[in-house]
């Protein structure tokens, strides 16, 4: 488990859509791995950046649809708050609230992380995230922060928008889709970053 400072050093979501240059080829490389039976339904491909600045001890923690940070060091004092996105080389750096065992989803199993590195890089921007709950046509998860209350958000939103005229959008995370047919997997985008005040924050 990283400390605080390892998290800020992160970079904003702004950081990392620009470094994310080979997106078209690493999406279509990854599709088949995200598409196994051993995998599929389970986790997303999403780009690693960070949230907020977090203090001394504190971790990103979801309780639902809001995630912000915590003080706790995980173990078996707690066993609710699991993992739920991980670098490409495994570390994790986001957590999940659950309410019991039955919503407890394993983290990738070392040989995913493995051919993952193998496709992406040692030094990508790419990580794997549990996947989200599917959400109904015409419709797409929406993410945003609120700096003052140090608090992510998700939520759906029509993928039509609006969105805000002052507003940036980022696509964060990418789902498996069946081929339908004779044809290959792919991985189309699930999540949009909404920011309205993107920006490379200090990390004190």
């Amino acid at each position: 488990m990283r400390d605080h400072q390892w998290y800020n050093n992160l970079p904003t979501i702004e950081v990392a859509d620009k470094g994310f240059t080979d997106r078209g080829e690493a999406l279509k490389k990854l599709a088949p791995l995200l598409a196994r039976e051993e995998f599929r339904g389970k986790y997303d491909v999403c780009l690693v950046h960070r949230h907020v600045i977090l203090q001394p001890g504190e971790q990103m923690v979801a309780t639902g649809l809001v995630t912000q940070p915590e003080k706790f060091t995980a173990g078996s004092d707690t066993p609710n708050i699991v993992p739920s996105a991980w670098t490409g080389a495994g570390i994790p750096f986001e957590w999940k609230r659950v309410k019991g065992s039955e919503e407890i989803i394993a983290a990738p199993p070392p040989e995913l992380f493995q051919e993952f590195l193998e496709i992406v890089g040692e030094d990508s921007l790419l990580g794997l995230s549990l996947v989200l709950d599917p959400v109904p046509e015409g419709q797409i998860w929406s993410e945003h922060v609120d700096h003052d209350k140090r608090q992510h958000i998700l939520e759906i939103k029509p993928m039509a928008g609006p969105w805000g005229e002052q507003n940036k959008l980022f696509e964060t995370c990418w789902t498996p889709k069946p081929s339908g047919g004779q044809g290959e997997p792919s991985l189309v985008f699930g999540t949009v970053c909404v920011c309205a005040q993107c920006r490379d924050l200090p990390t004190e």
